[in-house]
Protein backbone atom coordinates (compact mmCIF):
# COMPACT_ATOMS: atom_id res chain seq x y z
CA UNK A 1 0.00 0.00 0.00
CA UNK A 2 1.05 3.03 -0.93
CA UNK A 3 2.22 5.86 1.84
CA UNK A 4 -0.64 8.22 1.11
CA UNK A 5 -2.88 5.10 2.24
CA UNK A 6 -1.62 5.04 5.64
CA UNK A 7 -1.23 8.62 5.93
CA UNK A 8 -5.17 8.92 4.97
CA UNK A 9 -5.95 6.04 7.62
CA UNK A 10 -3.61 7.65 10.43
CA UNK A 11 -5.88 10.97 10.04
CA UNK A 12 -8.77 9.34 9.86
CA UNK A 13 -7.77 7.73 12.78
CA UNK A 14 -6.90 9.93 14.77
CA UNK A 15 -9.61 12.32 14.27
CA UNK A 16 -12.12 9.87 15.23
CA UNK A 17 -9.77 8.84 18.89
CA UNK A 18 -9.91 12.75 19.02
CA UNK A 19 -13.56 13.14 19.32
CA UNK A 20 -14.38 10.08 20.58
CA UNK A 21 -12.08 10.82 24.10
CA UNK A 22 -13.22 14.64 23.93
CA UNK A 23 -16.74 12.71 24.46
CA UNK A 24 -15.77 10.24 27.02
CA UNK A 25 -13.61 12.61 29.05
CA UNK A 26 -16.91 14.45 29.78
CA UNK A 27 -18.12 10.76 31.04
CA UNK A 28 -15.54 10.98 33.94
CA UNK A 29 -16.46 7.15 34.45
CA UNK A 30 -14.35 3.97 35.70
CA UNK A 31 -14.11 2.91 31.67
CA UNK A 32 -12.33 6.31 30.54
CA UNK A 33 -10.07 5.95 33.05
CA UNK A 34 -9.62 2.41 32.46
CA UNK A 35 -8.75 3.44 28.95
CA UNK A 36 -6.15 6.06 29.59
CA UNK A 37 -3.97 3.92 31.97
CA UNK A 38 -4.15 1.04 29.65
CA UNK A 39 -3.01 3.60 26.78
CA UNK A 40 0.04 4.99 28.71
CA UNK A 41 0.97 1.21 29.63
CA UNK A 42 0.73 0.34 26.36
CA UNK A 43 3.68 2.63 25.66
CA UNK A 44 5.81 0.24 26.61
CA UNK A 45 5.26 -2.29 23.53
CA UNK A 46 7.81 0.87 21.64
CA UNK A 47 10.53 -0.80 22.21
CA UNK A 48 9.76 -4.60 21.06
CA UNK A 49 8.62 -3.07 17.65
CA UNK A 50 11.47 -0.75 17.12
CA UNK A 51 13.56 -3.83 17.78
CA UNK A 52 11.40 -5.80 15.08
CA UNK A 53 11.54 -3.03 12.61
CA UNK A 54 15.76 -2.65 13.39
CA UNK A 55 15.94 -6.32 12.26
CA UNK A 56 14.20 -6.00 9.31
CA UNK A 57 16.45 -3.01 7.43
CA UNK A 58 18.24 -4.24 4.32
CA UNK A 59 20.59 -1.45 5.32
CA UNK A 60 23.28 -1.20 7.91
CA UNK A 61 21.38 0.60 10.90
CA UNK A 62 23.22 2.50 13.69
CA UNK A 63 20.98 2.39 16.98
CA UNK A 64 23.64 4.36 18.65
CA UNK A 65 24.36 6.70 15.75
CA UNK A 66 21.14 6.98 13.54
CA UNK A 67 17.91 9.09 14.60
CA UNK A 68 14.60 6.82 14.82
CA UNK A 69 12.95 8.94 11.95
CA UNK A 70 15.25 6.79 9.50
CA UNK A 71 13.30 3.83 10.32
CA UNK A 72 9.73 5.26 8.92
CA UNK A 73 11.59 6.07 6.19
CA UNK A 74 9.48 4.96 3.06
CA UNK A 75 12.10 5.08 0.25
CA UNK A 76 15.50 3.12 -0.07
CA UNK A 77 18.52 4.26 -1.03
CA UNK A 78 21.18 7.49 -0.29
CA UNK A 79 19.89 11.09 0.35
CA UNK A 80 16.13 10.15 0.76
CA UNK A 81 16.00 13.35 2.76
CA UNK A 82 17.65 16.12 3.40
CA UNK A 83 20.62 15.37 6.39
CA UNK A 84 20.80 11.57 4.81
CA UNK A 85 24.21 11.14 3.07
CA UNK A 86 23.81 7.72 3.86
CA UNK A 87 22.28 4.65 2.89
CA UNK A 88 18.39 4.06 4.54
CA UNK A 89 16.58 0.64 3.70
CA UNK A 90 13.53 0.42 5.97
CA UNK A 91 11.45 -2.47 4.14
CA UNK A 92 9.14 -2.05 7.96
CA UNK A 93 8.72 1.66 7.54
CA UNK A 94 4.70 1.66 7.43
CA UNK A 95 4.72 -0.15 10.82
CA UNK A 96 7.27 2.24 12.06
CA UNK A 97 5.42 4.78 11.39
CA UNK A 98 1.94 3.35 12.83
CA UNK A 99 3.73 3.21 15.72
CA UNK A 100 4.96 6.83 15.83
CA UNK A 101 1.10 7.62 15.38
CA UNK A 102 -0.28 5.21 17.78
CA UNK A 103 2.32 6.24 20.64
CA UNK A 104 1.48 9.77 20.31
CA UNK A 105 -2.32 9.08 20.20
CA UNK A 106 -1.72 6.54 23.03
CA UNK A 107 -0.12 9.69 25.22
CA UNK A 108 -2.73 11.82 23.95
CA UNK A 109 -5.96 10.12 25.71
CA UNK A 110 -3.56 9.87 28.70
CA UNK A 111 -3.48 12.94 29.16
CA UNK A 112 -6.96 13.89 28.62
CA UNK A 113 -8.64 11.00 30.32
CA UNK A 114 -6.38 10.43 33.54
CA UNK A 115 -6.54 14.38 33.97
CA UNK A 116 -9.49 13.62 36.78
CA UNK A 117 -7.06 11.44 38.65
CA UNK A 118 -4.73 14.44 39.21
CA UNK A 119 -4.83 16.93 41.94
CA UNK A 120 -7.33 19.86 40.83
CA UNK A 121 -4.85 22.07 40.37
CA UNK A 122 -4.10 24.82 37.41
CA UNK A 123 -0.48 23.55 37.12
CA UNK A 124 -1.89 19.85 36.55
CA UNK A 125 -4.03 21.51 33.72
CA UNK A 126 -0.98 22.87 32.02
CA UNK A 127 1.11 20.02 32.54
CA UNK A 128 -1.83 17.68 30.78
CA UNK A 129 -2.06 20.56 27.71
CA UNK A 130 1.99 19.69 27.43
CA UNK A 131 1.81 15.61 27.43
CA UNK A 132 -0.92 16.15 24.86
CA UNK A 133 1.19 18.51 22.53
CA UNK A 134 4.13 15.75 23.30
CA UNK A 135 2.12 13.47 21.94
CA UNK A 136 0.44 15.59 18.89
CA UNK A 137 3.76 16.15 18.08
CA UNK A 138 4.95 12.40 18.05
CA UNK A 139 2.07 11.38 16.11
CA UNK A 140 2.73 13.73 13.25
CA UNK A 141 6.17 12.10 13.01
CA UNK A 142 4.64 8.82 11.98
CA UNK A 143 1.96 11.02 9.18
CA UNK A 144 4.93 12.69 7.77
CA UNK A 145 7.69 10.92 7.60
CA UNK A 146 10.89 12.31 7.12
CA UNK A 147 11.36 11.82 2.92
CA UNK A 148 8.48 12.84 2.45
CA UNK A 149 8.40 16.21 3.63
CA UNK A 150 11.47 16.97 5.83
CA UNK A 151 10.40 20.33 6.83
CA UNK A 152 7.00 19.39 8.33
CA UNK A 153 8.59 16.11 10.36
CA UNK A 154 11.07 18.53 11.34
CA UNK A 155 8.94 21.26 12.80
CA UNK A 156 6.40 19.12 14.19
CA UNK A 157 8.41 17.04 16.13
CA UNK A 158 10.41 20.39 17.61
CA UNK A 159 7.78 20.83 20.44
CA UNK A 160 7.86 17.00 21.82
CA UNK A 161 11.57 17.74 22.32
CA UNK A 162 10.97 20.30 24.64
CA UNK A 163 7.42 20.62 26.61
CA UNK A 164 7.61 17.28 28.58
CA UNK A 165 10.25 18.85 30.49
CA UNK A 166 7.57 21.65 32.06
CA UNK A 167 5.10 19.17 32.66
CA UNK A 168 7.01 16.56 34.50
CA UNK A 169 8.01 19.39 36.97
CA UNK A 170 4.79 21.21 37.04
CA UNK A 171 3.42 17.76 37.86
CA UNK A 172 6.08 16.71 40.47
CA UNK A 173 5.39 20.10 42.43
CA UNK A 174 1.17 19.63 42.34
CA UNK A 175 1.97 16.39 43.69
CA UNK A 176 4.80 16.39 46.09
CA UNK A 177 2.66 15.45 49.10
CA UNK A 178 -0.24 13.70 47.79
CA UNK A 179 1.70 11.08 46.09
CA UNK A 180 5.28 10.80 47.39
CA UNK A 181 6.52 7.79 45.17
CA UNK A 182 4.97 8.98 41.70
CA UNK A 183 7.21 12.27 42.56
CA UNK A 184 10.15 11.05 42.86
CA UNK A 185 9.67 8.68 40.38
CA UNK A 186 8.82 11.80 38.14
CA UNK A 187 12.36 13.87 39.45
CA UNK A 188 14.14 10.72 38.39
CA UNK A 189 12.60 10.25 35.02
CA UNK A 190 12.89 14.12 34.32
CA UNK A 191 16.53 14.39 35.39
CA UNK A 192 17.51 11.47 33.05
CA UNK A 193 14.95 13.65 30.20
CA UNK A 194 16.37 17.22 30.71
CA UNK A 195 20.14 15.49 30.28
CA UNK A 196 19.52 13.47 27.33
CA UNK A 197 17.76 17.10 25.97
CA UNK A 198 21.19 19.18 27.03
CA UNK A 199 23.38 16.16 25.32
CA UNK A 200 21.42 17.02 22.49
CA UNK A 201 21.84 20.17 21.95
CA UNK A 202 25.74 19.76 23.03
CA UNK A 203 26.35 17.42 19.92
CA UNK A 204 27.18 19.97 17.71
CA UNK A 205 30.36 20.58 20.15
CA UNK A 206 30.68 17.24 21.02
CA UNK A 207 30.56 15.38 17.88
CA UNK A 208 31.86 12.55 19.35
CA UNK A 209 28.17 12.04 21.18
CA UNK A 210 25.93 9.61 20.14
CA UNK A 211 22.67 10.99 18.58
CA UNK A 212 20.34 8.20 18.24
CA UNK A 213 21.35 6.61 21.21
CA UNK A 214 20.64 10.08 22.94
CA UNK A 215 17.13 10.49 20.43
CA UNK A 216 16.00 7.26 22.17
CA UNK A 217 16.79 8.04 25.96
CA UNK A 218 15.19 11.55 25.55
CA UNK A 219 11.74 9.88 23.95
CA UNK A 220 12.17 6.34 26.14
CA UNK A 221 12.15 8.36 29.15
CA UNK A 222 9.18 10.02 28.50
CA UNK A 223 7.57 6.47 27.95
CA UNK A 224 8.93 4.75 30.61
CA UNK A 225 7.83 7.65 32.91
CA UNK A 226 4.17 7.56 31.56
CA UNK A 227 4.16 3.52 32.09
CA UNK A 228 5.60 3.89 35.44
CA UNK A 229 3.06 6.92 36.43
CA UNK A 230 -0.12 5.10 34.89
CA UNK A 231 0.80 1.55 36.92
CA UNK A 232 1.35 3.91 40.13
CA UNK A 233 -2.41 5.82 39.46
CA UNK A 234 -4.07 2.15 38.95
CA UNK A 235 -2.30 1.02 42.67
CA UNK A 236 -3.50 4.49 44.34
CA UNK A 237 -7.23 3.49 42.71
CA UNK A 238 -6.99 -0.09 43.86
CA UNK A 239 -6.07 0.63 47.13
CA UNK A 240 -8.78 3.39 47.44
CA UNK A 241 -11.31 0.86 46.52
CA UNK A 242 -10.22 -1.52 49.18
Amino acid sequence: MSYGFHAAVMIIVGLTAVLAIFLSRKSSGRQSILIGLISWIALSAYFMIEAIVIRATTAPYSFLNQPMSDLGVTACGTDTYVLASYTICSPYHWLMNWTFFLTGLFILIGAVLLYPLWPKVRSIKIASIFIGVFGVSYGISGIVPADINFYWHTITALPGMVVQIPAMILISIAIYQKMPRIFWWTIICTIVNAAALLSLFLQSVFTWLPGGLLQRILCASVYIWLTGTAIGLWSRRIHKVH
